[in-house]
């Protein structure tokens, strides 16, 4: 048997990859493995599946693993009756400020979404173009919510309540 060629290498590691990365998230978890919370017999409604019915949605983690007819309530560590209720994925928040330390009415995302079922954020012009980037490092970069922003026009964005920043019409620059 002779020696491992470079390219019979990349060809047996380019193939084992190409496998490793089509297999779905599911596969991870064996038939006994259990779910964080299984959200059980819920109306679900997903648009982008084109999804509405009946169903189980098994979670691991703080993230969607399963969307099946029927999960078993011994998979799960902890089970909700959503019997009767709009199961729905994480909405959108078009409109919302959350730069706290940068704006004078900002609070931080992941303190908000909790509490009104959204898992996306659009930041509504808490900053302007010259603390865009402090927004993105310290607060969208360190934010489990999924985050967006509108830029303000002035060029320090929010920085005052309830409207400082636009009684100097040289901060829109």
């Amino acid at each position: 048997m002779s020696a491992l060629s470079r390219r019979r290498f990349l060809e047996l590691t380019g193939s084992a990859t190409a496998v490793a990365l089509s297999a779905s998230a599911n596969a991870a978890m064996g038939p006994n493995d259990k779910f964080d919370l299984v959200i059980k017999g819920g109306d679900v409604l997903d648009p982008s599946q084109s999804l509405r019915g009946k169903r189980d949605i098994g979670i691991r983690w703080g993230t969607v693993e399963a969307i099946e007819a029927e999960i078993p309530a011994a998979r799960a560590s902890k089970t909700i009756d959503a019997s009767g209720k709009l199961v729905m994925p994480g909405l959108v928040d078009l409109h919302c400020h959350v730069y706290p330390y940068g704006s004078a009415i900002g609070i931080p995302a992941d303190e908000l979404v909790q509490f009104q079922g959204t898992t996306t954020v659009v930041s509504a012009g808490d900053a302007g173009v010259n603390n865009l980037a402090a927004l993105r490092r310290y607060i969208v970069a360190q934010s489990r919510a999924r985050m967006y922003a509108f830029v303000h026009i002035a060029n320090n964005g929010l920085s005052a309540f309830p409207v400082a920043e636009l009684y100097n019409i040289d901060n829109a620059q």
